[in-house]
């Protein structure tokens, strides 16, 4: 158990000061067409090396642009969090 609180220690200190920017599509007002959750953050962190469940990824969905943050809980006591910007996507 120590060990593998040990490695969720290690994983949150390589994760810490992470900040993330998620494309996505949105409407002339700033809106975004669904919401930005968990799916797309837990994909930008596997760009960055880091293979993360979905499931330990908490965050309230985002529904316009702008600065988020995310908490992820690693362990029961340990947990990172992760701030992410949501912007228009490029067209």
């Amino acid at each position: 158990l120590a060990k593998i609180k040990a490695d969720a220690e290690e994983l949150a200190k390589k994760m810490e000061g992470i900040s993330l920017t998620i494309a996505t599509k949105v409407s002339a007002t700033g809106a975004i067409y669904g919401s930005v959750g968990s799916i797309q953050i837990a994909e930008e962190l596997a760009k960055l090396g880091f293979e993360i469940d979905r499931k330990i990824i908490v965050v309230e969905a985002a529904k316009e642009v702008g600065s988020y943050t995310a908490t992820v809980k690693l362990h029961k006591e340990v947990a990172v969090k992760i701030a992410y910007t949501v912007v228009a996507e490029a067209e």
